[in-house]
């Protein structure tokens, strides 16, 4: 394969689109909305929820009066106690300290539980500490060293807008390729450029070639500020600047482009094929399926976005890419698409 011959078809191509407002325009609109607009709607909701999410402990002034240990205490009230290794039922506690105790439907308020079990209780403005609880109500309380339900939401969410973002060298090819061949047709320049001494792999890779290039510019260019604006909105609420990290290198940097890859080749296949611009974009966005059934397993909780699912998920694709690559140069052939040209 003559690369120079490549790269003249892909300048080529990638010359009239800029002529073409239609490509221009998806070019720029959808990765902004990417970039900013997914942001805003899916995770300021969600900051907005989680309040103060701090895990400083409160400061409850607790002065201790008495200290207890391997009780079983029922059906009194007590404040300023610390227990220790022991069973508390059905029991109002003030300002009190329990450590590695079980609590049954007890009421306990400006205290602090340490490796503690708590059943059947309300638990109001208190420290909380490694302590397992069942069928129980907390108000108000610090739970320390536990990730709260909303920062696990939020968690989630950034992890499924990377779908999201990667629907934008999925997307564009499929407005872009499809007018690779059917676009030719209709400017009659078709018969001109299967003319020209270039192999058919050639033909097929400078078209690939001018779609993959602006297609993963407008997905890496929106990266920047969607990370910036993803680190502004979370960080405070997470303590941490949540991206970039390692699943987000693996689809931005290896998965966007088999993906890219695969959405080109499936749609340039399909212009080949094809007379209409709008036959060719339908047919070709069903590429989107596969990464939509991945990210709604994923948020569904059936499987964990990690970097072991997302090496397989890799794999997979990548094979696909292999195969749809070896099928469009073998379906391809210039005589034929003469022929049905009209």
């Amino acid at each position: 394969m003559r690369l120079d011959k490549v790269w003249i078809v892909a300048r080529k191509d990638m010359s009239e689109f800029k002529t073409n407002k239609y490509i221009v325009f998806s070019l720029v609109l959808m990765p902004l909305v990417m970039s900013f607009v997914l942001p805003i709607a899916y995770l300021v909701p969600i900051t907005m929820l989680t309040g103060d999410n701090s895990n400083v402990p409160l400061d409850l002034h607790i002065n201790i009066t008495s200290r207890f240990e391997g009780l079983n205490v029922e059906n009194v009230s007590v404040s300023n106690a610390s227990f220790v290794k022991s069973n508390l039922t059905n029991v109002v506690a003030q300002s009190c300290i329990f450590e590695n105790c079980t609590l049954t439907d007890v009421l306990a308020r400006d205290s602090v539980l340490l490796n503690t079990t708590i059943d059947r209780s309300y638990v109001i403005r208190s420290n909380i500490e490694a302590s397992p609880r069942t069928d129980s109500t907390l108000s108000g309380c610090v739970i320390i060293g536990e990730t709260s339900r909303t920062v696990n939401m939020l968690k989630t969410f950034i992890d499924s807008l990377l779908m999201f973002f990667i629907l934008v060298p999925v997307m564009i090819p499929t407005i872009i390729a499809s007018y690779s061949f059917v676009g030719e047709k209709l400017n009659k320049s078709l018969e001109p450029l299967l003319a020209t001494p270039t192999t058919d792999m050639e033909l097929l890779a400078g078209k690939s070639l001018s779609i993959f290039i602006p297609s993963m510019a407008a997905a890496w260019i929106s990266l920047v500020p969607f990370v910036v604006l993803v680190d502004l909105i979370a960080g405070p609420v997470l303590g941490y600047y949540p991206l970039p990290n390692i699943i987000w290198v693996v689809g931005s940097f290896i998965l966007a482009p088999l993906f890219c890859l695969l959405s080109i080749s499936t749609n340039v296949l399909v212009s080949s094929r094809v007379n209409d611009v709008r036959a060719s974009q339908q047919i070709g966005s069903l590429i989107v399926l596969p990464l939509v059934v991945f990210f709604v397993i994923t948020i569904a909780g059936l499987i964990t976005l990690d970097l072991f699912y997302m090496s397989v998920f890799v794999m997979l694709i990548a094979i696909v890419d292999a195969a749809v690559v070896y099928l469009s140069l073998k379906v391809f052939r210039r005589e034929e698409i003469l022929i049905r040209w009209k």
